[in-house]
């Protein structure tokens, strides 16, 4: 969250930071690592870009990538004291992206696991086929 909305570095379009939480809170649809009210001035005990005067300047906003229907601005003012905030994402994104990489695992070992076997009978078949012309 520190450098989220820091102007990008020269020849971006924009902070690969940025675009991965903006990604995240739109696809896991949450907000912030708790909830929203990460995002405002009072949840840090130090300053945040987003938040500083000569930064970001978004005292008590969260980033439009929070918002249930994304419209411009529409984070403006959301970012209030643990309380639910209408129009944002209520969830916290560590334990939705936790939960997305649990499920996803359970995928993709599985289909390590095909790509083994396809492997293991690949190798099979090229010693078959090495005896075969050697005969």
């Amino acid at each position: 969250m520190v450098d989220y909305g820091k102007p990008p570095s020269v020849g971006e379009d924009e902070s690969s930071w940025t675009t991965g939480i903006d990604w995240m809170q739109e696809n896991l649809e949450c907000c912030g690592i708790t909830d929203g009210y990460d995002w405002s001035e009072a949840a840090h005990t130090e300053p945040i870009w987003w938040t500083l005067k000569t930064g970001g300047n978004h005292v008590n906003d969260v980033p439009d990538s929070c918002c249930t229907t994304i419209t411009d601005k529409c984070g403006v003012g959301k970012a209030l004291d643990k309380a639910v905030v209408a129009g944002i994402h209520e969830d916290g994104c560590l334990v939705k992206a936790k939960n997305w990489a649990e499920a996803s695992s359970m995928l993709m070992g599985i289909c390590g696991i095909v790509f083994m076997v396809i492997e293991i009978f690949n190798i099979i078949f090229a010693l078959a086929l090495r005896n075969s012309c050697k005969a």
